[in-house]
């Protein structure tokens, strides 16, 4: 029989601090891993395991190949973070078309809703890769920019659903998808409280390193909460549909396609940037000893 050897795993205090999780003690494969040993680890119980099989297709190969090298785990999360914005921007061209509340359609911030959504969206991606140059030198800092990165273009995509919730007084038509609306919110406010909190693992290091720890379960969260969102934007669209023919403002190709690919290429331009960037940047004094 034809027997497969499966990459060697690592503890902490084998790899370099670039590649460790707060709280995660184990299961680290190797730092300088080759494509077809990061493949392999998709069949073997890694601290990374979970993270790849509970993800979106495009953006599971940032957890996949993370580990080929520094620059490489770095150039990875650069296109998860862009396919996370174009999903947030996916979000907030679906909620204008759909969801928004009878009192606001039409209105100034209806119009510019979307085209301050793709500025948010350009924002949230530069931030977030350059958060990455700061995370051993400043950790804290690196933390807080990086959730500022995807806690604000997220925020204002909800600006209406929260609007529709709790502020407006009026019934709609989409009535029904309201408690889907509100579901899909509080487990994407749980998610982003595990990603920032690193919990449970950080009050019992290595108990949780190959199931159970947060981005895994921030993971499955988001896996629930899109789930939810789409439901809450398909009654809205079955729902609302005359309604919003009849007064709505019918979606135009700036306001969809046209802001997905300017998204795309601004992602595309971030992306390169700081990619050289990374070559570019003298690597510290500290790094240099520990390799």
């Amino acid at each position: 029989m034809l027997s497969l050897k499966l990459p060697k795993l690592f503890n902490i205090d084998q790899v370099p601090p670039v590649f460790h999780e707060r709280g995660i003690i184990c299961g680290y494969r190797h730092p300088q891993s080759s494509a077809i040993a990061c493949v392999l680890s998709l069949f073997q119980m890694t601290n990374e395991t979970l993270n790849i099989w509970t993800h979106l297709l495009p953006s599971c190969c940032a957890h996949t190949f993370s580990s080929m090298s520094k620059n490489a785990r770095h150039i990875c999360y650069f296109l998860d973070y862009g396919a996370v914005n174009l999903f947030s921007l996916g979000s907030a061209i679906a909620y204008s078309a759909y969801t928004f509340p009878d009192m606001l359609v039409r209105t100034t911030f209806h119009h510019y809703f979307v085209s301050l959504a793709v500025l948010n969206t350009i924002l949230s991606i530069g931030l977030s890769c350059y958060s990455r140059f700061l995370e051993l030198q400043k950790p804290k800092l690196c933390k807080t920019l990086r959730i500022l990165a995807f806690a604000y273009p997220y925020a204002w995509d909800t600006v209406p659903i929260i609007y529709r919730l709790f502020l407006s007084s009026e019934e709609s038509s989409g009535e029904a998808a309201n408690p889907y609306h509100q579901k899909h919110t509080v487990i994407a406010i749980l998610a982003c409280f595990l990603y920032a909190a690193h919990l449970p693992e950080r009050l019992a290091p290595g108990r949780f390193d190959y199931i159970g720890h947060s981005h895994q379960l921030f993971h499955v969260c988001v896996i629930l909460a899109t789930h939810l969102q789409m439901e809450a934007i398909f009654l809205d669209m079955t729902l609302r549909k005359e309604w919003l023919l009849a007064t709505s403002i019918p979606p135009s190709f700036s306001q969809t396609a046209g802001a997905v690919c300017l998204c795309i290429i601004f992602s595309i331009i971030n992306i390169i940037y700081f990619s050289i960037s990374l070559y570019q940047t003298p690597e510290p004094e500290s790094q240099k000893k520990e390799t």
